[in-house]
């Protein structure tokens, strides 16, 4: 059985684009040389472009990153990526030029990354991970079972323009489920009914927008 998993981290960024697209380059540009590694997934939000999203795939480790401090007007990024082995993440993340490079990428952000692992089922899909855009759902203090839950998402498949769900709870933040629902574009989800994704319990999730095939110039397979 495969032991990848993806971790999601958030990164507040100050200012635009032209601000820390050099940071974030070298940060994925290392991030690709490392034994073991398969890929990242990244973007911002629609919604707050300073609000960047990363995808990791990777096997289970823990995470190098530090607790959020929140801060006004952020970028975050979500990068998705997947290792071969707990091994060689935690080899890179060791590494001094995990230190370096991520030093780096700490210099444009306005706060703290957060960052915690998810198995998702089914585990990165394409169609919805390189969808025109990302509905990325977050349900926090969940105690109801991680089927009834995904039940509920899952019903987004039924709408048009949905191109896939995948879902599944956080490994290690108690309580916390995460669901991408890929969209043909922005305006087929903002006509979705979102009242689908409330549970049976009356908990809605927070809810936004990633392009994780945001266009930068330069950034060709990262």
């Amino acid at each position: 059985m495969s032991t990848a998993v993806t971790e999601r981290c958030t990164i507040p960024v100050k200012g635009g684009v032209e601000d820390w697209k050099n940071q974030l380059k070298q940060f994925l540009q290392m991030l690709r040389k490392q034994d073991g590694y398969l890929r990242t997934r990244w973007g911002p939000c629609s919604e707050d472009m300073q609000r960047l999203e990363l995808l990791i795939g990777k096997s289970l480790v823990p995470s190098p990153y530090l607790p959020h401090t929140a801060a006004p007007e952020v970028t975050t990024a979500v990068a998705v990526g997947r290792w071969e082995s707990v091994e060689a993440c935690k080899t890179w993340k060791s590494s001094p030029a995990f230190s370096e490079s991520f030093g780096q990428m700490e210099a444009v952000q306005s706060g703290d990354a957060t960052s915690y692992f998810l198995r998702f089922q089914p585990y990165a899909p394409k169609e919805v991970i390189g969808a025109p855009i990302v509905e990325v759902l977050t349900y926090t203090g969940c105690t109801v079972l991680e089927d009834q839950l995904r039940a509920h998402v899952e019903k987004a498949k039924s709408i048009a323009g949905c191109t896939g769900v995948a879902s599944g709870f956080s490994l290690d933040k108690e309580g916390v489920f995460v669901a991408v629902v890929g969209w043909s574009g922005i305006g087929a989800s903002k006509e979705a009914d979102k009242s689908l994704y409330v549970t049976a319990a009356g908990v809605t999730p927070e809810t936004y927008h990633v392009n994780f095939n945001f266009p930068i110039k330069g950034f060709g397979g990262l």
